[in-house]
């Protein structure tokens, strides 16, 4: 296993990529007694000061989570239908980051003492080391390919947010500098990145350096899968449009309230898609589900944020301690924190 040293180079100015989009239909409430009773789901009862954060799902019934014992900093998967915990890996210092391959494969796990270096970890699903990487930056950005599990873009950026991008090759061990304009590109496909240009969706060739715009007059846009779901200006109507990596429409539908603002975007399968989307004019917050280009619910939720799903469970709120049913609406609390101080 070679350690590879990543130095800071002065290579720009960082420039944003936002990721967004609107939805919108009949509401359905998130309890409906009329509805199948959902899967039984164990509890995991942890104390409030030794839980970091949830990083999400790993298979359909097991999910990972950050917890800090002792000196040391814990992966941990708790499986929701026995209610057993397991180890997974063990580091002195901070975990910061854990990335979960969409194969669930292997793992990528950032783990950092200070400010001035970053270590990352790739691991098999069973936790054993695969790869090691030293990034003399503590802030950095990942994309983990989902076509080749092998292919890492790394963004390093330095104290004045100027950066470095690499394309991090595990098979050959290899680092290679990318130039792209934006810091936050996306993988799309085994070769290709995308990212947006004044309004264009553009994506890149790694290998060849052609360029292919997929849409235009982009406001924002959202990768999931092999996909991007782009949100476009139509008049003074919002459209949504799938469109593959060959900038193919494969469907689209217009918003009917653009006060709605997406603010999580995930792959449910081929042809449906789970959205977490904010109203703007009075703050609450809706899962929508579309299928096939139409909206078929939306659940009200108690917070926004990002969705994290796995079949037809998403995991909801800032915290993720909560999953939800979307073929139901109803929603499993599996994480609960106790105060140890409260109860001394």
């Amino acid at each position: 296993m070679k350690k590879i040293l990543i130095p800071i180079v002065f290579a720009g100015l960082l420039t944003g990529c936002t990721q967004s989009a609107d939805h919108e239909t009949e509401v359905q409430p998130t309890e409906d007694e009329t509805q199948p009773e959902t899967e039984p789901s164990e509890t995991l009862t942890v104390s409030e000061e030794a839980v970091r954060f949830v990083v999400g799902w790993f298979d359909k019934t097991t999910i990972l989570y950050v917890d800090h014992e002792g000196e040391a900093d814990r992966l941990q998967s708790f499986n929701l239908k026995t209610g057993e915990t397991a180890t997974l890996f063990t580091e002195a210092s901070m975990i910061s980051e854990v990335h979960v391959h969409p194969s669930t494969s292997q793992l990528l796990i950032k783990t950092a003492d200070d400010s001035t270096e970053a270590i990352l970890h790739i691991l098999d699903s069973d936790g054993t080391p695969l790869n090691e990487i030293s990034v003399e930056s503590s802030e950095i950005e990942i994309q983990w390919n989902a076509s080749d599990a092998s292919q890492v873009l790394l963004t390093a950026f330095s104290e004045d947010w100027s950066y470095q991008m690499m394309r991090y090759d595990a098979n050959e061990d290899t680092l290679v500098g990318v130039d792209i304009a934006d810091p936050f590109a996306q993988w799309i496909g085994v070769d290709e990145l995308v990212y947006m240009e004044d309004a264009t969706l553009l994506k890149e060739s790694l290998s060849t350096g052609e360029k292919i715009p997929l849409a235009s007059n982009v406001s924002q846009f959202s990768i999931v899968g092999d996909q991007a779901v782009v949100e476009i200006f139509d008049e003074a109507r919002i459209r949504y449009t799938v469109v593959d990596g060959r900038g193919e429409q494969e469907t689209t539908w217009l918003a009917e309230d653009s006060s709605l603002l997406m603010e999580s975007a995930a792959l449910i399968d081929e042809q449906t898609i789970a959205m977490s989307v904010a109203d703007q004019t009075t703050d609450a917050s809706f899962l929508v589900k579309v299928h096939n280009g139409e909206e078929v619910a939306r659940y009200e939720l108690h917070e926004g944020g990002p969705l994290k799903c796995k079949g037809e469970k998403c995991l909801i709120g800032y915290s993720f301690d909560t999953w939800m049913d979307i073929e139901t609406g109803k929603t499993v609390k599996w994480l609960a924190t106790e105060n140890t101080e409260d109860e001394k």
